[in-house]
């Protein structure tokens, strides 16, 4: 392997930011890194992010592929990059392009490294709500009571308010919250889900907490626990301010599922504060990064860097982080005339993006052309 110069292949839709915050974590650590990226068909013109990779001076090679992510024609495309290019790894970033890793790291293995990878059977069960509420209550790990849509005859027996999830999905996507039945109109809402596809959930009063980990086989190596400040649209969380901290009531509850799950690799844990009980519940685990990684990394935990290390046998030291903030420019901004600020410049994303500014530009400048074109 080519310790000093080593060649990355980041197979990824490239429709949000995760892979370029694995990049740039990656180069933060070593800038030698070469860093090839391969995107499949299926991104379509509305993908402001695209601009951003073609244009960011830490891309070094951009391929585009005419096959979906999930082929087997996309796959043996990579392969080929994987033999010209003399590719040392292959790194997932998203939720597409780490599951299109797992589903071919044996032929992939054969050709290069590919990145510490969860079991099939932990990875399935991570992507799937309903089957990791059963592995959960199985451990005795907290989780708000859940049932299958398809196996609920009575909707007038829950404790409301409830959410409806999809079983696969990520980033607070599609999922609905009611208050209660009082309405006819809700009860047909809900039963017009496709009810193979969705759960229904106990909603907690309470605020959210995350925490992201790197692991190997059960054991947390790596990990930061974080506090999101932004507010909300429904349930998409918006990271324009976290406050990274520690605690060990949620450190707990994470150890306890990693260990169960015999995890390896990086994951990222949504939990939930209840105000009225003060339990902390898990509500997901997303397996691929996430959007708070450069707040880790402005901290001192570079989870991409530490992956590729865990990946290649390379041993580290324990990595610790102090309690602190970390803001987007934006929310730096409004916390100035809001009289709220408690952090300073440097503990926002501004030193990022400023250091790639032809990618910065040409994101603005295409996502303000697409907003504002005339439609005929």
């Amino acid at each position: 392997m080519k310790i000093n110069q080593p060649s990355v292949l980041i197979p990824d839709q490239c429709n949000n930011p995760l892979a370029y915050y694995t990049i740039r974590c990656l180069k933060e650590a070593n800038k030698n890194f070469q860093i090839n990226v391969i995107v499949p068909l299926g991104v379509n013109d509305d993908n402001y992010w695209l601009s951003f990779y073609q244009h960011s001076s830490y891309v070094d090679n951009l391929f585009y592929s005419q096959n979906e992510i999930s082929s087997v024609a996309y796959l043996e495309e990579v392969i080929d990059i994987i033999k010209n290019l003399a590719i040392d790894i292959v790194f997932p970033a998203s939720e597409g392009s780490f599951k299109f890793v797992s589903q071919y790291r044996n032929q992939l293995s054969n050709f290069c490294k590919v990145v510490v990878l969860p079991s099939y059977d932990a990875l399935d069960t991570a992507f799937d709500k309903w089957r990791l509420y059963l592995f959960l209550k199985q451990h005795n790990i907290p989780i708000p009571d859940t049932v299958l849509l398809r196996e609920t005859d009575n909707l007038s027996e829950f404790n409301y308010p409830v959410l409806i999830k999809p079983i696969d999905g990520s980033g607070g996507k599609n999922i609905q919250k009611f208050d209660s039945l009082a309405k006819a109109e809700s009860l047909e809402v809900i039963l017009n889900y496709p009810r193979d596809e969705y759960i229904i959930q106990k909603y907690i009063h309470g605020y959210d907490m995350g925490c992201s980990v790197l692991c190997r086989k059960g054991e947390i190596v790596a990990y930061t626990i974080q506090q999101q400040l932004g507010a909300t649209r429904g349930f998409t969380p918006k990271i324009d301010k976290l406050k990274f901290i520690h605690d060990s009531v949620i450190l707990d509850v994470v150890r306890r599922t990693m260990k169960a799950l015999q995890w390896n690799g990086i994951a990222n844990l949504d939990l939930r504060y209840n105000s009225q009980t003060g339990e902390i519940l898990l509500l997901e685990i997303n397996p691929r990064f996430w959007q708070s990684m450069m707040g880790s990394l402005s901290i001192g935990v570079n989870f991409p860097y530490l992956l590729y290390l865990l990946s290649n046998e390379i041993s580290f030291e324990p990595v610790c982080y102090e309690d602190k903030y970390y803001a987007k420019f934006s929310r730096f901004i409004k916390d100035i005339f809001d009289g709220s600020l408690n952090y300073s410049l440097s503990d926002t994303n501004t030193k990022y993006f400023l250091s790639d500014l032809n990618g910065l530009i040409h994101f603005v400048l295409n996502r303000f052309m697409k907003k504002n074109a005339i439609k005929v």
